[in-house]
């Protein structure tokens, strides 16, 4: 059995979907970051970061925590054998794009959406986040024109992408006044994945 900590929201949702793809058993449980519970030192031991998600997997050999949310997605994709190859160069690919989504796109999205929500904007902050964010997503474009997903076959690379992508184009696009333009294999990407039982059980 394996422990989620989890609060609603995209992060979570990444690693939440990668534990209804793994197939392994989990539960949920509920950090409210709104009360501070990610700062209580049982949770600290778990996530030293104090965010989540986070789990512990209750092995036989004893608890194994993992934090990160790249770091839970491979962590669930080698538990599982599922959505990471084994070895060699396309298991590179995957793990390098697994960190571009975490890291570029998932780092960039959440900044944006903070300067671009704050009552007192700063015209300079925003326009640089949201050229970053079109210029992340053009990548991702010209990756999907190439692939069916980012890395050919489904993966753990596409899930946190998926995620911020999903609650960010249509925005971003809406603020990029046709910098980036029309994404046909983004949009099919998206109905793709939006479609796996797996992502429509986490909703």
């Amino acid at each position: 059995m394996i422990t989620f900590y989890t609060y609603p929201g995209p992060n979570a949702r990444k690693a939440q979907i990668m534990l209804e793809e793994s197939g392994e058993a989990y539960q949920a449980v509920t950090v409210d970051i709104k009360k501070g519970e990610q700062f209580d030192p049982k949770f600290l031991a778990i996530s030293p970061n104090n965010k989540i998600p986070a789990i512990v997997d209750h092995t036989a050999d004893g608890p194994v925590p993992v934090f990160e949310t790249a770091a839970i997605l491979t962590y669930l994709a080698e538990k599982s054998g599922r959505l990471l190859p084994a070895a060699g160069a396309k298991r590179y690919d995957v793990l390098a794009w697994l960190v571009w989504g975490t890291g570029s796109v998932g780092g960039t999205l959440p900044q944006l959406h903070h300067y671009s929500d704050l009552p007192d904007r700063v015209p300079g902050t925003v326009e640089r986040f949201n050229t970053e964010a079109v210029r992340l997503f053009k990548v991702l474009e010209r990756r999907l024109q190439q692939n069916e997903y980012i890395c050919g076959d489904y993966s753990i690379a596409d899930i946190p992408t998926f995620c911020s992508t999903a609650g960010w184009l249509q925005r971003v696009k809406g603020w990029s006044d046709g910098a980036l333009g029309d994404t046909p294999a983004i949009d099919r990407w998206l109905k793709a994945v939006a479609a796996r039982p797996a992502v429509q059980r986490v909703g």
